[in-house]
């Protein structure tokens, strides 16, 4: 978008007149562009900005963080790039820079544009036609082109910006804005830890490990303005978003938010589940068992309680899965059937090579079933003591063909 001409003017305003409003309801020509997916709130190459700071979108994916933005560079440094997910976006109020301003933009529709108003005619405009915004809203453009005034659906609008009026800043501004605000400071801490930090630091990471790479930030942004308490803000921001990216990324000494956890300890027995992992607090684990108590426990802790993470289920065939615990003192089995009639045909053979099973469980909602069958019994009292006796017998289980009824004699 270029700066107004002074020997060139917007087209004549629809502010003299009150010509009645053009709804359009359709472009037949040029052919557009589909609108971006609701997941993805920007286009490649829309131009964003937070703060003062400014950036374009440089590529869009289906990844965990969709979003690249390759921000300007600022004097003395290159520009960089960066990926981001929707939350952060939305935390670093990261918005599209509009192309259109009402009152400030003009632009051409191009040549042989062609609608449909809500009266069923068609108007073409044969050349590139002049136009000037009079106003916009979320789904909205109204523009004022060759005395009418047309109302456009935002998506289906054409025309593209070829002037605006730029308002210049005041020396007061020009001073204000020289200084970083918290969100410039955050982008570039986060960048500068992303470069620092391997994957590997929650195993080392001390607070001196923290005051290390907070000066260095410091030092590179010696020659930028800011305030010295946006700087501890945004430096303790970045630095809880580096230290939770990486814990849900690799976890925490095996540990991952959303674990299931059990304590087996001289016959007490009890289930959770990790909701949350702080790895700078004493007490890291956060556990919410499922009598819904929720407590704090350091690693000495866990071991010392016998509180050990479950693995996730694994699933030996279609109708056979078991479950077991990281310190193998937890383990449960599932037998699953498609119909009622077979689950209690195959009730003894299947009990006389794993031990006692559960009452025939009916899953009804897919959440509950193991082995994704409709009807399953739990191991509940395994026939053999060892852990790979119990996975042989498992295994003999599976040769069965549990689709069928079982022979009789």
């Amino acid at each position: 978008m270029n700066a107004i001409n002074p020997h060139k003017t917007f087209p004549e305003s629809a502010s003299q007149h009150s010509p009645q409003i053009q709804e359009v309801i359709a472009v037949i020509f040029p052919f557009l562009a589909d609108a971006p997916a609701e997941e993805h709130p920007f286009k490649l190459n829309d131009i964003v900005k937070t703060g003062n700071q400014y950036g374009i979108v440089t590529s869009l994916n289906k990844t965990e963080k969709p979003v690249t933005i390759t921000w300007d560079a600022s004097p003395g440094e290159d520009s960089f790039s960066w990926t981001y997910n929707l939350d952060e976006i939305r935390a670093l109020k990261i918005s599209i820079v509009p192309q259109f301003i009402p009152k400030k933009t003009a632009g051409e529709l191009p040549t042989c544009t062609t609608i449909v108003l809500a009266n069923s005619e068609q108007v073409q405009f044969r050349n590139a036609t002049p136009f000037k915004v009079e106003s916009l809203s979320e789904h909205h453009i109204l523009i004022w082109a060759l005395g009418q005034l047309y109302h456009f659906p935002i998506n289906l609008f054409p025309g593209y910006p070829t002037i605006c009026t730029i308002d210049i800043p005041t020396p007061q501004q020009l001073k204000a804005a020289s200084y970083l605000s918290v969100t410039d400071i955050i982008i570039r801490a986060k960048t500068h830890l992303a470069l620092e930090v391997p994957d590997n630091f929650l195993e080392f990471a001390m607070p001196i490990h923290k005051q290390q790479l907070k000066e260095k930030i410091a030092q590179q942004l010696s020659e930028e303005n800011y305030q010295l308490l946006d700087f501890d803000i945004a430096w303790e921001e970045a630095w809880k978003q580096q230290l939770e990216n990486l814990t849900k990324k690799q976890g925490f000494y095996g540990f991952r938010e959303e674990d299931c956890i059990l304590q087996h300890r001289e016959g007490f027995q009890r289930m959770g589940r990790v909701q949350h992992l702080n790895v700078e607090e004493p007490r890291p684990f956060h556990i919410q068992w499922n009598s819904g108590e929720l407590l704090s426990y350091s690693l000495r802790e866990l071991k010392g309680l016998g509180i050990a993470r479950i693995e996730p289920i694994v699933k030996l065939s279609p109708n056979v899965a078991y479950q077991i615990s990281e310190d193998g003192s937890y383990f449960t089995a599932w037998i699953g059937f498609r119909t009622k009639a077979l689950a209690k045909a195959w009730l003894i053979p299947v009990k006389k090579l794993v031990g006692n099973l559960s009452n025939l469980i009916e899953c009804q909602i897919y959440e509950l079933q193991h082995t994704g069958s409709k009807y399953e019994y739990a191991v509940e009292c395994p026939r053999h003591k060892t852990l790979n006796k119990r996975l042989e017998a498992l295994e003999k289980v599976v040769k069965l063909d549990l689709e069928r009824m079982p022979f009789t004699r």
